[in-house]
């Protein structure tokens, strides 16, 4: 499978929901930060954060908002169709076509379009994640792709044997609350498929288009995030929501 054929089915997919068509004239308007997200840090007493290199793109459609993050953020003014139709490139899907589908989405009532704000929310959800990994798979042969300080920190709290994959320089070989980030998530893929069981997938990846190393692995596979919220509904992935905290 390639980015356009994933992109392409996760159109179809909405455009043949009730509602969909209706939508697809409405104006969304989608604003990226300008600061990069924040994620707990190892020297958290008291709690603090570090900013990684992701920001948030939000999306508003009919007074409903949709987000998304990305390591490329843009911002954008149109019709719904507009922002869907952006073509994604060799680097993933747009954005702002996340964003704006998680609104449409939210809107329809079929998946939650934004993540809970602050900090409580964030860790109830690495706990409650936590837990859900835990309880499906167990604690051995994990991989987390995508560096998360709040999941490391809690997987590591629960004696999770894992490995954390991630493409920012500023982690890889980096001590993360005594867990030690040694996977350049590119050069370190193949020898994750041969030793993790179970997957713990960022919905960013959507973004960046590594999404397609993960479902064509044949590994079992858990997203996590609100990025694939939208995407995961159509595609009918495995995703672990934040209304289950």
């Amino acid at each position: 499978m390639t980015i356009k054929e994933l992109y392409d089915q996760i159109l179809s997919g909405f455009y043949g929901l009730e509602g969909a068509e209706a939508l697809l004239k409405e104006t969304v308007t989608v604003t990226a930060s300008e600061d990069p997200e924040e994620t707990l840090r190892p020297e958290n007493e008291p709690v603090s954060t570090v900013s990684r290199p992701e920001y948030c793109v939000a999306a508003e459609l009919c007074g409903v908002k949709g987000e998304a993050y990305t390591e490329e953020p843009s911002s954008f003014n149109g019709t719904l169709n507009e922002a869907l139709e952006i073509q994604p490139t060799e680097k993933g899907i747009s954005a702002v076509t996340i964003a704006a589908l998680n609104a449409a989405m939210s809107y329809l009532g079929l998946t939650p379009g934004t993540f809970p704000e602050g900090e409580e929310a964030r860790i109830s959800y690495a706990d409650a994640l936590c837990r859900y990994v835990t309880e499906h798979h167990g604690k051995n042969n994990i991989i987390l792709v995508g560096y998360d300080g709040y999941l490391v920190k809690r997987f590591v709290d629960e004696g999770l044997e894992f490995w954390t994959m991630d493409k920012d320089p500023a982690n890889i070989t980096q001590n993360r609350f005594h867990h030690v980030v040694v996977n350049n998530a590119k050069r370190n893929r193949e020898s994750s498929f041969v030793w993790g069981k179970y997957f713990v997938v960022t919905g960013s990846s959507l973004c960046n288009g590594t999404i397609l190393h993960y479902l064509n692995s044949g590994k079992e596979l858990l997203f996590y995030g609100i990025s694939c919220a939208g995407a995961a509904k159509l595609l009918d992935l495995p995703w672990f929501s934040p209304e289950n905290i």
